[in-house]
């Protein structure tokens, strides 16, 4: 039986903000490797890691509007 630990943490907004885009580009290049690759073992391996990832993003993504507001997902680097 495994057994699941988990970590807490505590991020400024900056922070939260890179990890978040991370993961957006993480769940981007994984949906992508899924919709081109004709390898079915990389589609399935990438397929549930896309899953994965998504769940990650949405449960920091939720966190994060909460403590910051919606313009901690507003990754341009334009300035306001």
């Amino acid at each position: 039986m495994t057994h699941i630990k988990e970590m807490n943490s505590s991020l400024c907004d900056w922070e939260a903000r890179i990890i978040l885009e991370a993961i957006t580009h993480e769940a981007e290049r994984l949906k992508s490797i899924c919709e081109t690759s004709e390898d079915e073992d990389e589609v399935a391996d990438a397929g549930n890691d896309y899953l994965e990832v998504i769940g990650l993003k949405e449960r920091l993504e939720n966190q994060a509007i909460e403590v910051f507001g919606q313009q901690i997902t507003n990754f341009s680097r334009e300035p306001l």
